[in-house]
């Protein structure tokens, strides 16, 4: 059986493993449910008969009563595990959506990510509906998100691609983490929001530490204090009245605190369930057995001063104790025990001690789950290659190379040689030919690369790139700005770009199409030699073969490549098939004629 179809096989029997669990969990929970009804009327008709029959005690109703509480906690049990069998059919059927080409809108859609000016974002297709974004992510944290929008938006240095690529590969068979990941997020129905977490543990405490040493002991004073006014209830005739005297002090005390305990409170509510989150995630990467550097210093940061999910889940375990003061039977206990007040110097007590690590923890889980998302690409793309990243004077070269966003069956694959000397291929062909999907595939791999995963690509060799383009330039109502002006205002930006420290990617698409055929062949030429100056690499496409005559001057740092379609029967065939040499025809006619116009 070929690799891909194995991986289709292994989704398909855990998604059926999860179905048939969640049905059998259906149908004991209908039958708990059953028998709660059963054991509640049998109770109200146990205490009914006990008022109306002295013989039939009231001991019955008391057992039925234990019984339905036993049966109630045994549903809430069976509602969580047919909660958990959902969420992991709902990942794997995620999963069989992608493997069957049909992921499309069902996966991370933002768009704000980057800026709507961004060099490649738009014109790649990055993020948004059916992008690589879309297809790659599966991230269920803000942190995991940022992070793996961070490395498709921008170049990255040698050695982290590499790093990267290392734990991929080393993450890339671990499919149960992915589902564990999948499930811990799911079940507490919230993304981790860093800003928010970080904001909580940078900010000043309300409480100055040198006071709250002295808050501490009076709040166990006059807690002891209450406990003895209580207890002098039961011996002596004015109990009471000294425990009102000290319920007085107490509620004067309460007031006088309220200003530091109510921001401290308030202040854990937001994050609360962020920190829940994190610390089941925490909780399953720090059970990880990882021997690459990478994942080992990222495993180190989640035990920098201990195991990171424990001080996460203490800090859960203190937010629950303070909730104990809202129940109604305890509150008055609460009220005698200074509860809140104990509770909010504990608070503080961990945040002193953690806050700073709040950050590192969070950036490590965010650039783990990341990888995860990485390592589900690769695995599910069995036929796809890691390319080898090199340093040096910039180059691309690869073979049978796709765009990984096309259906398997309809991705035509083509070879790509740029650098040692050989800059820029000027690329022609007719219409709808493919010269803008071959410079989106060159980009989009290129992402990918840089990325640290795998690459549509039987192989590939490349250098780190930054990465400008112009394929998808668009006028602005709002700006008053023309798409020609939109273009040469790009093309600055990328001009500007070549002289920066890390070598350029160029992708332009019919430049200066938006004016006439001798300035747009003045300009793009200038704009093509200005590039090569630089040191930059790339591809421009065009349907002006005089502008692909400027190879002839380029001392072969140029060359002509181009796709063609042939005429069958009056209808138009393109193979996408790269070939030497600039085009020899054009399609235009037979394009105008094919929609019924009488040309």
């Amino acid at each position: 059986m070929e690799p891909f179809e194995q991986i289709i096989e292994l989704y398909e029997t855990r998604h059926r493993e999860a179905a048939a669990a969640g049905e059998a969990l259906e149908r004991r929970s209908a039958r708990i449910s059953l028998l709660r009804l059963v054991l509640f009327m049998a109770a109200a008709g146990c205490a009914i008969a006990a008022f109306a029959v002295a013989s039939i005690s009231f001991w019955w109703t008391g057992m039925l009563l234990l019984a339905f509480l036993a049966a109630a906690v045994a549903h809430d049990q069976v509602i969580r595990r047919l909660e958990k069998v959902g969420w992991i059919r709902a990942h794997y059927e995620d999963g069989l959506f992608r493997l069957r080409e049909q992921w499309a809108g069902r996966g991370n859609t933002r768009t704000d990510f980057v800026a709507r000016d961004h060099l490649y974002a738009a014109d790649l297709d990055i993020f948004g509906e059916g992008s690589l974004f879309d297809l790659l992510c599966t991230a269920r944290t803000r942190s995991g998100e940022s992070q793996l929008a961070a490395w498709i938006s921008g170049p990255s240095a040698t050695q982290d691609i590499l790093a990267r690529q290392d734990a991929v590969q080393e993450l890339r068979d671990n499919v149960m983490l992915r589902e564990d990941i999948h499930v811990c997020a799911m079940r507490m129905r919230s993304l981790v929001n860093p800003e928010k977490l970080m904001s909580w543990a940078a900010a000043p405490s309300p409480v100055a530490a040198s006071a709250a040493r002295g808050y501490r002991i009076g709040f166990a004073l006059l807690a002891l204090l209450a406990s003895a006014a209580v207890a002098s209830c039961f011996f002596l005739p004015f109990g009471l009245g000294i425990l009102a005297g000290v319920v007085v002090v107490q509620w004067v005390v309460g007031r006088i605190c309220r200003r530091w305990i109510d921001p401290v409170v308030a202040g854990v509510d937001g994050p609360r369930a962020q920190l829940t989150v994190l610390s089941c995630i925490l909780e399953r990467f720090e059970q990880l057995d990882v021997k690459g550097p990478l994942l080992q210093e990222l495993k180190a940061a989640l035990m920098d001063g201990g195991r990171a999910s424990l001080r996460v889940a203490g800090l859960g375990r203190l937010v629950d104790r303070l909730d104990w003061s809202k129940n109604q039977f305890f509150a008055p206990f609460a009220f005698l025990l200074m509860w809140r007040g104990h509770g909010a110097l504990a608070l503080e007590t961990w945040r002193h001690e953690n806050g700073s690590r709040i950050g590192p923890w969070l950036d490590a889980a965010g650039r783990l789950e990341a990888l995860c998302s990485l390592a589900g690409f690769a695995f599910e793309h069995p036929d796809y290659a890691f390319p080898t990243m090199t340093e040096g004077s910039p180059r691309m070269a690869g073979r049978a190379v796709g765009h990984p966003l096309l259906p398997r069956s309809s991705c035509v694959r083509n070879d790509v040689q740029l650098g040692d000397g050989l800059q820029v291929h000027i690329v022609s062909g007719s219409n709808m030919s493919g010269k803008s999907t071959w410079l989106r595939t060159i980009g989009i791999n290129a992402v990918l690369a840089m990325a640290g995963a795998p690459v549509c690509a039987e192989s590939l060799s490349m250098t780190p790139f930054a990465i400008g383009s112009t394929i998808r330039i668009l006028d602005s109502l709002q700006k008053g700005t023309s798409r020609f002006y939109a273009e040469i205002r790009t093309l600055k930006e990328i001009v500007e770009l070549s002289k920066g420290s890390c070598p350029l990617l160029f992708l332009l698409d019919e430049i200066f199409h938006g004016t006439n055929s001798h300035d747009r062949r003045i300009g793009a030429e200038a704009i093509i030699r200005e590039l090569v100056r630089a040191g930059a690499v790339g591809l421009v496409t065009t349907h002006d073969l005089a502008l692909a005559k400027m190879v002839d001057t380029m001392d072969g740092r140029g060359r002509n490549v181009h796709f063609e379609d042939s005429v069958e029967e009056g209808l138009l065939h393109f193979d996408y098939r790269l070939k030497d040499g600039p085009v020899t025809r054009s399609n235009a006619i037979e394009l105008m004629r094919s929609v019924g116009l009488h040309v």
